[in-house]
Formats: structure tokens, sequence, C-alpha cells
């Protein structure tokens, strides 16, 4: 009696947690980065997402989806309890901004130019000092330009960064070069007109999903223990090191 008493305690804890979980309203917010996040039909797809998707069914969270421009989709994660961000980059600056959940991305960022700009060879970072460079605002990419003093375009989405330069506004943008097939198919532009340069090594980073400091937390805690049950399979590790797959099946 004593032992089904203790595991009906335990079953009822464990629902009323659920149901106040489910009680609170919870948006997951991002911005648009193929092919980690992009919208396919309508729909906020991606790898990332697919991701993302997965570990809150695993966890029974409910949660709506909204796409914004990075620097508002950032805001919104530290102003209100219960909101989760991704794919955000855990840089120092940022570790007791939010409560860290789980990988979802990995970036290898670096300098992408036109093919036709053959001029544009970077043996170092130092050596794009000359150049105009697309960073989308409030990025990563964007503080370590300006901590480093070059000149930068701010722009709201990687998009409007790889449009300024498919223009001939600006000679660089920031990006995977494994992402640049998916960039130029948004474009609907062959991919061989996009050239990836070099590396930047400070800026290959993982990106998380990430939870506001004030969230449940027991959501947060059902959230890691869904990341934890999935690390070791083998298609988060596809979708987390080689997205362009998807795009390619699509």
């Amino acid at each position: 009696m004593a032992l089904f008493l203790a595991r009906f305690t335990l079953w009822v804890t464990i629902l009323l947690s659920t149901m106040s979980i489910a009680a609170q309203p919870i948006e997951l917010v991002t911005e648009l980065s193929p092919p980690n996040q992009l919208v396919i039909n309508g729909q906020i797809g991606g790898s990332s997402t697919d991701i993302v998707r997965h570990v809150l069914s695993k966890a029974n969270v409910d949660a709506t989806i909204n796409m914004y421009p990075w620097a508002r989709a950032f805001h919104l994660a530290q102003k209100k309890p219960n909101t989760l961000l991704y794919s955000v980059a855990k840089t120092p600056d940022r570790l007791d901004k939010f409560q860290w959940l789980g990988k979802v991305a990995y970036f290898r960022l670096g300098f992408v130019t036109l093919a036709s700009r053959s001029e544009i060879n970077l043996r170092q970072v130092n050596d794009a000092r000359p150049y105009r460079i697309a960073v989308q605002r409030g990025d990563i990419s964007a503080k370590f330009f300006a901590d480093r003093q070059f000149s930068t375009v701010q722009t709201a989405d990687i998009k409007h960064s790889y449009r300024l330069l498919l223009s001939g506004k600006v000679d660089l943008v920031i990006d995977d070069p494994n992402y640049l097939g998916a960039m130029a198919k948004q474009f609907n532009v062959p991919a061989k007109e996009l050239r990836f340069v070099r590396d930047i090594e400070q800026l290959s980073v993982y990106g998380y999903l990430a939870a506001n400091v004030d969230s449940d937390p027991q959501l947060v805690a059902n959230i890691k223990a869904a990341f934890s049950a999935i690390e070791k399979a083998a298609w988060y590790q596809q979708k987390l090191y080689n997205p362009y797959q998807d795009v390619l099946t699509r």
C-alpha cells in the first residue's frame, strides 16, 4: 500500500507539473537562416527547426514558432519568461542571459563573396579591412567586427545580407561554406556564383536552443531530458553537422 501511494503521489506530481507547463503560453522564436531555419510552403522548417520540434514533442511541450529579425527574437527571448530561442551561439557574454538547453546547429563561419570578385583573397582576417561586410544586427559576427572596428553594414537577416552582396552593395557576407547552396537556392542563382574565401576561427560555434532565465524549471528540465535522449541518434548528428542534406532532398 505504501509503495502504491508513493507511486500515485509521484504520478500526480508529474501530471500537475505537466498541466502547469501546458497552462502557460510558450513561444519559440527564431530568425531566417537557411537551411537551419527557413519557410517551406508557408511553414517554418529547416534542420534546426526539425530538431527543436522533435525535442519539444518528446518533452510534451506545445509551443508556437514565430520568425523575426534576429535582434528582435533575441530581445523577446530575454524579456518574456517561457520564451525559447534558436539557433543562438553560447558566447561568454551571453552565458547568464539564457538557460542553455541543447545544441541544434553547428556553424563554421567565414567570409563569402561573389565568384566574380577574384581580387578578394584573404590570408588573414585583417585583410578584410578594406572591404564592406554585411552582418546581421545583434549577431555574433556583428559584435566580432564591431570590436575590431571593421567597416560593416548591419541588416535585419541573412537574406538581406546576401541581397546586398548580389547587388554589389557590399563586398562580403559572413556564412558557413556548407550553406552557400541553400542561400543560392533562396535567390534562384547558381551556387557557383558564390565563393567561400576563408574561415574565421573565432566564429566556429554551436547554435543552441535556449530559454529565458525566468522560465518554468520543469519546462527547462523536461527539454534538457529530451535532448539527452537523442544526443547520440544518427538523425540528430546528421541534422546538426550536415543540414544541407535536407535542402538537397526537398
